[in-house]
């Protein structure tokens, strides 16, 4: 497993000591990555890919252009959005809570339950806290963490973590629904959407695109998060949410590198649309089930089986280990 532009660029590092040693290409052609492992006398070795080393290419530098015209735009809306939502007649935008119901929130099933008010909107937020713990354990469980690109780990921690912090805060924002409490949640948002979006850098671009895509949308969607609180500014927010999604879409059309543990981000991708859809039908989707469930409660329904495509290719790639260790 390398990635295209770094055939031949392979290399192990022996732990404590100052040695490079190659590893040849007949190993990788000639099996797995861990036969590769086994065809080499170095032990405690650790993996790395030398993609950092190696200049962009072409569709990598491509691709930084594009964020940094994303940035732009984010900027544009920091600095202006009230100004351009005005502008086009969406004042209402500039509100986080657009309509109250006359239950006092914007959400329109205030069933409790045992003491739980909005009881379907708060507890619907346990399968994202259950899919981030699972995922957590499944990286916990890896017998070979080396052979997972240090970076691809660190985007998926933080995309599972951001899973369970949008739990967490969504039940706080539900339970008693305010502005605060929707930066709360947006803030764990932030979190899962850096994580996926690094993840999708990971599996169709490279490690260090998805190492600095990380690092971006965390600042970038973790200020968005609080702005709404700070001047009532929630375009920059829409920005991070819909151009994460159109960076997604792109890179769903990519065909995975070699390296990619194999998510199909395109199910990630439709899952989430479909959470959005039942987010905005909210009311009309509780009518038309007569009460039965709302749409946002199955928003967060659809959102943690946006996980699903990225647990099972995990627990994929952990079963094609055991097998090849045990050849």
């Amino acid at each position: 497993m390398l990635f295209p532009d770094c055939i031949g660029k392979l290399a192990w590092f022996g732990k404590g000591r100052n040695t490079l040693r190659p590893i040849p290409i007949r190993d990788f052609f000639g099996g797995s990555l861990v036969s590769a492992v086994r065809n080499t006398s170095i032990k405690r070795c650790e993996l790395r890919w030398l993609d950092e080393a190696m200049p962009l290419t072409p569709m990598q530098r491509h691709l930084c252009a594009s964020g940094w015209f994303a940035l732009a735009v984010w900027l544009g809306a920091a600095l202006f959005g009230p100004s351009l939502l005005a502008l086009v007649g969406l004042e209402a935008w500039m509100a986080s809570h657009p309509h109250l119901y006359s239950h006092g929130h914007p959400f329109v099933d205030a069933r409790s339950w045992l003491g739980v008010p909005n009881a379907l909107d708060v507890l619907s937020n346990l399968p994202l806290a259950l899919a981030g713990l699972w995922g957590m354990a499944l990286l916990a469980k890896r017998r070979r963490p080396m052979d997972l690109h240090k970076n691809t780990g660190q985007v998926l921690r933080v995309f599972f973590l951001g899973l369970m912090l949008t739990a967490a805060g969504s039940a706080v924002y539900h339970w008693s629904p305010s502005v605060l409490g929707l930066a709360l949640d947006r803030l764990g948002m932030a979190v899962a959407f850096a994580g996926v979006l690094g993840l999708a850098m990971a599996e169709r671009v490279g490690a260090r695109i998805a190492r600095n895509t990380l690092i971006a949308v965390l600042l970038v969607g973790g200020l968005s998060a609080v702005m709404p609180v700070v001047h009532g500014n929630v375009l920059p927010w829409a920005v991070v949410q819909f151009g994460g999604m159109a960076f997604l879409a792109w890179a769903a059309w990519r065909k995975p590198l070699p390296t990619a543990l194999g998510v199909s981000l395109g199910s990630v991708l439709a899952l989430y649309a479909m959470a959005k859809l039942f987010e905005t039908g909210d009311a009309h989707v509780f009518r038309a089930l007569n009460g039965l469930v709302s749409g946002h409660t199955l928003k967060h329904l659809a959102a943690a089986a946006a996980a699903w495509p990225v647990i099972r290719a995990l627990r994929e790639n952990a079963q094609s280990e055991r097998v090849a260790t045990h050849k």
